[in-house]
């Protein structure tokens, strides 16, 4: 079995919600979630409580 670009015709087609104006790494930055943990903290606070 073999595919072809018609095959992929309707996954390739533009999203009208999508601003296309703003770069792909901007866009993937406004997703990302940034978290900061202290790990050294963490792994004591877990050993406090065992």
């Amino acid at each position: 079995m073999s595919h072809t670009t018609d095959d992929f015709a309707k996954f390739m087609a533009g999203d009208p919600e999508d601003n296309e104006e703003v770069p792909l790494g901007d866009a993937l930055q406004e997703l990302a979630i940034d978290i900061e943990v202290d790990a050294v903290e963490e792994v004591r606070d877990v050993r406090e409580r065992l």
